[in-house]
C-alpha cells in the first residue's frame, strides 16, 4: 500500500483522483453484492460453462481448473439480461447454481447466488476500497511538519523569552549568501573587498 501510496504522488493529483475513485467502486461493487442478498429480485438463469487455462496444482483436483461461466437472464419486465462470472472446477465441470439475483431499477447489476451470498470476499473488498481513500486522501505527518514555523516546541518554550523567539526569526531570515566569506579568527561575515576583519582586525587572508 505504501508504494501505491508514493506511485500516486509522484505522478500527481490525477493519479491519487484516479485510485480514490477505484477504491469507491471497490466499495460499491461489495456493498451491492452483498445488499442483493436481501433485497434483490431473483429469475432463473440460464448458464453455459467453459474450461480456460490448464490445471494449477497448487490446488486441490475439485478446483483445479479456472471455468468461464456465462449466464443469460430474463427480469420482471421480459427483457433478457447478460452476465459473466469465473469460477474454479474440476477437470470435467464446475458446479454452478441456476438463481441469480439483479437489481429491479438496474438489471445489469446482478450476480449468480453464490457470488452474493454474504460471504468475506465482499468484506475484503470493501476494506481494500476503504484504505485506498485513506490512503490516498491522508495528509503526510512530515508534509505538515514542513508547513511548521520555525519557533521552538512547547516543551522547548518553557522558560524562553520573546528575545529567544526574536533571535531565532532573525537567524532564519539572515542567513548569509551563497559564497559570503569568513573571518579565519573570529567567523565574521566578509564582503569580497574586506581586507581586514570589521570585528576583530585580523587581516583577510
Amino acid at each position: 500500500m505504501s508504494r501505491i501510496r508514493q506511485n500516486a504522488k509522484r505522478n500527481g493529483p490525477l493519479a491519487r483522483i484516479l485510485i480514490s475513485l477505484l477504491g469507491l467502486a471497490m466499495i460499491l461493487l461489495g456493498v451491492s453484492r452483498f445488499a442483493l442478498f436481501f433485497v434483490g429480485e431473483t429469475s432463473y438463469a440460464d448458464v453455459n460453462t467453459r474450461r480456460v487455462g490448464g490445471a494449477d496444482n497448487q490446488y486441490s483436483a475439485d478446483k483445479r481448473y479456472e471455468w468461464s461461466i456465462d449466464y443469460s437472464f430474463i427480469d420482471a419486465q421480459g427483457e433478457v439480461h447478460d452476465g459473466h462470472t469465473t469460477r474454479r472446477g474440476g477437470d470435467m465441470g464446475v458446479k454452478v447454481e441456476s438463481t441469480v439475483y439483479y437489481w429491479p431499477a438496474a438489471p445489469f447489476i446482478n450476480g449468480l447466488e453464490r457470488e452474493v451470498e454474504p460471504n468475506l470476499g465482499q468484506l475484503v473488498l470493501v476494506g481494500i476500497g476503504i484504505l485506498l481513500i485513506v490512503l490516498m486522501n491522508r495528509k503526510s505527518g512530515r508534509a505538515m511538519s514542513r508547513r511548521q514555523p520555525a519557533y521552538p516546541s512547547a516543551s522547548q518554550s518553557q522558560g524562553a523569552t520573546l528575545d529567544d523567539y526574536d533571535d531565532s526569526v532573525e537567524e532564519l531570515y539572515h542567513q548569509p549568501a551563497p559564497g559570503t566569506r569568513f573571518c579565519a579568527e573570529c567567523g565574521t561575515p566578509l564582503s569580497a573587498t574586506t581586507r581586514f576583519c570589521p570585528h576583530c582586525g585580523s587581516a583577510v587572508k
